[in-house]
């Protein structure tokens, strides 16, 4: 009896141990994923940072993992398995900051306060224009190269995601065969360039500076919509010493939902201690420039007084401003 009840016993330990099916458990350490990030340069073949960085924000809010890299080309990131909107933009410059990085939404750059005479060789002494403070001065940004990444999913197997562009175009795209995310930096920055015509007296002057009105502070990265306090950008005005005076800068561009004037100002300094300022209203040529992230501004026409010579004529007052508003004829 005892034998058969045994032998009961064993051919059920056995079923049951065939019944089971082993399974390694993991409790404790989340999967984890090698991925490559490459950057492909075909929208903005004319940049060349020094370096890239990529923020991947954890789409369930609990984080996100920077990433940075001195190859422009990518490389290798360890990322959890999960669901992440991602931002990218070349981090080589120490004008352009960021602010709000823990967070895709109110990840944003912009640019530092700035004083209005700035551009001339870090000048941050003297007595500036009253007029010229109606607005927030602030730096001109470095060219900044960047865009971000939707619905990125990570597992051990491959990655999908939705390149998102400037214009909104969205592309799907997945990679099983390797685990790869390309990314597709576009210029965000605008470029703004000048040109002042027949100017006269060119010669009679010893240094001149420029701004802008009406501009963006910042943009946030993770949609492209910029950040709207208007701020004036100071830049550099370079004279040719015969009739022309030009300039180039980056701005955030034009911030139209205020619906601001747009006021171009050159600042200049005579030989005889003389200081002007010149105001134009280019509303027009920026808000219809037709590349709106590549505008040239034209301006036909300056006289600049000549300095009294031989003690003769009136006594010049240092100390104040002279304004002069112009107008562009079209």
């Amino acid at each position: 009896m005892k034998r058969h009840i045994l032998y009961i016993i064993g051919i059920l330990t056995v079923g049951v141990f065939a019944s089971c099916e082993h399974k390694d458990l993991c409790l404790h350490h989340p999967h984890t994923a090698t991925v490559r990030v490459e950057f492909d340069w075909m929208n903005a073949p004319e940049a060349h940072p020094a370096g890239m960085c990529v923020f991947f924000y954890s789409m369930d809010r609990s984080g996100y993992r920077r990433f940075d890299f001195a190859d422009i080309k990518g490389g290798p990131v360890e990322l959890e398995v999960g669901t992440y909107r991602v931002i990218f933009h070349n981090n080589d410059s120490e004008v352009d900051l960021c602010r709000g990085t823990d967070d895709f939404d109110t990840h944003e750059s912009y640019t530092r306060d700035a004083y209005i005479f700035e551009p001339l060789y870090g000048n941050t002494s003297g007595i500036a224009p009253a007029s010229i403070e109606d607005e927030q001065i602030c730096l001109s940004p470095d060219a900044l190269y960047g865009g971000h990444a939707l619905e990125v999913e990570v597992d051990q197997s491959g990655v999908s995601y939705v390149c998102v562009s400037s214009t909104g175009e969205r592309k799907t795209r997945e990679s099983h065969s390797e685990l790869v995310i390309t990314l597709y930096p576009e210029k965000k920055t605008c470029t703004y360039t000048y040109e002042i015509r027949n100017v006269k007296n060119l010669k009679y002057t010893t240094q001149m500076s420029g701004s802008l009105s009406g501009l963006c502070h910042g943009m946030f990265l993770g949609d492209d919509a910029f950040e709207h306090t208007l701020v004036t950008v100071p830049f550099e005005a370079h004279p040719d010493g015969i009739s022309t005076v030009t300039g180039r800068f980056c701005t955030y561009g034009h911030c139209r939902s205020h619906d601001p004037h747009t006021i171009f100002t050159l600042y200049v300094w005579m030989r005889d201690g003389a200081k002007y300022y010149y105001t134009w209203d280019v509303t027009d040529q920026v808000d219809n420039a037709p590349d709106p992230h590549n505008v040239h501004i034209i301006i036909d026409g300056l006289d600049f007084p000549q300095p009294i010579e031989n003690g003769s004529g009136f006594e010049v007052n240092v100390d104040d401003w002279q304004v002069v508003n112009e107008d562009i004829i079209m």
